[in-house]
Parts: structure tokens; C-alpha cells; sequence
């Protein structure tokens, strides 16, 4: 068994009194089904340790707000400009593939967040021809703008990519949410919804359909299940952009074994206000978990990384 141990610069520059760090390492046990995340080993220890001093405010959700504070920070004190590779990484999440498709040329590649534009769904269309985009959105507001996109209707005519007005859990329910958590922010969160039905009230609500990415993998055919309970198939891409659903999504895979039959799993990591005391043991967890069927190719945390499956390192 493989645990992921992070490595960092000991000697980052970091603003006095910004970075308010706990020495106290959450070592709550996680268990997915019967695999139990080691909290005491060294590289747990890492990964929190470098998950907690890229925060340095407990209200940051992910790493371009801590480039946007330290900058603010920095200014004040009249500082150098801020490295900003050292939290916010966006642009990698582009960068080519290695070993995405196998030597039948064969390309599905599951898109959860798409949002109103798409945007990094258009560009894996652009990018590699062969393969087929499965375009995920739950929130309708959200949902509209991207079916209506002349970019994204002129992909949909091709007839080799998808939309569904989904997103991805580890189970299926049904989410009430509200004008105004649409109106007030651009990127909206559903963790912690199914728990806040109380506070709705009499607000206008919509209802989002959320789904069982275990279930998902085989009614969208890129899995099969023979009768012998044998499994065929692969999911060459995973690409989650969802403000935090990340953590029920590939927990689910990981606990049905199903990691193993996608080749790069691809993921922002944000820390929703609803999970974040206990967010970074969490993230943590799911990095060890990840190693045991991945490689990490690269990652920041609260912000984009990037996994090869084990048997396709080599082959790089």
C-alpha cells in the first residue's frame, strides 16, 4: 500500500500575522467501507500540516482567495509581489494528458460542474477530438445559460457529447435551494443543503437532482456490468468542479472500487463553510485513499491536482 507524502518548501515567505496555524492535527478516524485513513502516519501529518498554512483565514474557501488577501496583506506592509503558483493553480488543469486514451481511441470523459459556459469541457473538445463529454449541471439558472450557449449547441449537434441537468453525490436526493443562493454567488456550493431544509422557510425554492456517481458510471453505458458481476469498461477523464461535492463523489468511488477503472481523475478542492472544521482531515484522508490506485501528477490544495492511475505511470 502507497501513502502520498507531500512536499513543500520549509522556507515559503509568508506575512507576519497572516497565517494562523493549529498545532493540533485532526486525527478523527474516516473510514470508507474497510479502508480506514491512517492519521498517524508521517504523511498525514504533511498534508495537513501544508493543507492548514495555505489558509490563513479560517472564511477562505479556496486558493485564489488567498492570493487575493495576501496581496492586500503585502500591499499594506509594502512587500514584494506575491508568488501566486505557491496557492492557485488554474491554468494546470489544462495542461496535456498523459496516457488519456488507450490504443483502441477510445474517449469518455465525465464533466461535473459545467456551470453557464462550460468552459473546460469545450476546451477538452477542443483539445482531443476522439473523445465523447459528458456536460453536468445541476443548478437550472445555471443549466439554461449553458444549453443555450451557441458554442456548446454547435458540440451538441456533432451528436457525440451530452448535457444533463444533474450533479454528482454519493447517493440520490433531490436539493432544495433558493433564489438567493443562486443570486449571491456565482459558484454555488449544494454541501450541507440536504441539512438546512429547515432554514428555507417560505423562500422561492428550486428543486436540484443530485446522483449516485456509482450508479451514473453505468446508466451512462461507460461502464458494464457482465453477469458474472464482472465489470468492462473505463472512464479515461473525471474532471470535478463542483464547490465541494468532490469529497462524497470520490469517497462513493473509492468505497464501491470503482477508482480503478478511471484513468485520470482531475479535481478542484475547495473547503465549503458547512464541512470546513473538518475539511482538511478530509482532504487528507482522500489523498491517502487516492494513492492506493493513483499517482498525483500535481496538486495544490484548495486549488486544482491532478491523478494518473498506478498502472499507467510507467507508460508515460
Amino acid at each position: 500500500m502507497v501513502f502520498l507524502i507531500f512536499k513543500y518548501n520549509d522556507n515559503q515567505d509568508y506575512v507576519s500575522g497572516v497565517h494562523q496555524i493549529s498545532n493540533s492535527i485532526d486525527k478523527t478516524k474516516i473510514d470508507i467501507d474497510n479502508l480506514t485513513c491512517k492519521t498517524s502516519i508521517d504523511s498525514y501529518e504533511e498534508c495537513y500540516k501544508y493543507a492548514t498554512e495555505l489558509v490563513p483565514y479560517k472564511y477562505v474557501g479556496v486558493g485564489i482567495e488567498t492570493i487575493m488577501l495576501l496581496r492586500l496583506k503585502l500591499k499594506a506592509v509594502n512587500q514584494p509581489l506575491l508568488n501566486s503558483s505557491l496557492y492557485w493553480n488554474e491554468e494546470d488543469r489544462f495542461k496535456p494528458f498523459n496516457n488519456l486514451m488507450s490504443s483502441r481511441n477510445e474517449c469518455q470523459i465525465l464533466y461535473c460542474g459545467a456551470h453557464e459556459a462550460g468552459t473546460d469541457g469545450l476546451e477538452f473538445i477542443k483539445q482531443y477530438e476522439n473523445c465523447h463529454v459528458w456536460f453536468l449541471e445541476p443548478v437550472a439558472q445555471f443549466y439554461d445559460k449553458l444549453i443555450h450557449s451557441r458554442r456548446i449547441l454547435r458540440q451538441l449537434e456533432t451528436v457525440k457529447h451530452h448535457m444533463y441537468n444533474i450533479g454528482l453525490s454519493n447517493k440520490n436526493e433531490l436539493i432544495d435551494i433558493t433564489a438567493k443562493d443562486i443570486r449571491k454567488s456565482q459558484a454555488l456550493t449544494l454541501v450541507g443543503k440536504h441539512e438546512n431544509k429547515d432554514d428555507i422557510g417560505n423562500n422561492l425554492k428550486y428543486k436540484l437532482i443530485l446522483r449516485d456517481v456509482a450508479e451514473i458510471l453505468f446508466e451512462f453505458h461507460i461502464l458494464l456490468k457482465l453477469s458474472n458481476s464482472i465489470i468492462i469498461g473505463e472512464l479515461n477523464l473525471l474532471h470535478i468542479n463542483c464547490e465541494g461535492c468532490e469529497y462524497d463523489v470520490i469517497e462513493r468511488l473509492i468505497k464501491k472500487n470503482l477508482t480503478k477503472y478511471i484513468r485520470i481523475i482531475q479535481f478542484g478542492s475547495h473547503r465549503p463553510l458547512s464541512i470546513r472544521s473538518s475539511v482538511n482531515r478530509r482532504y487528507c484522508c482522500l489523498q491517502q485513499m487516492l494513492s492506493m490506485t493513483h499517482h498525483l501528477e500535481f496538486g495544490i490544495p484548495w486549488a486544482w491536482e491532478r491523478w494518473l492511475r498506478n498502472d499507467l505511470v510507467e507508460k508515460k
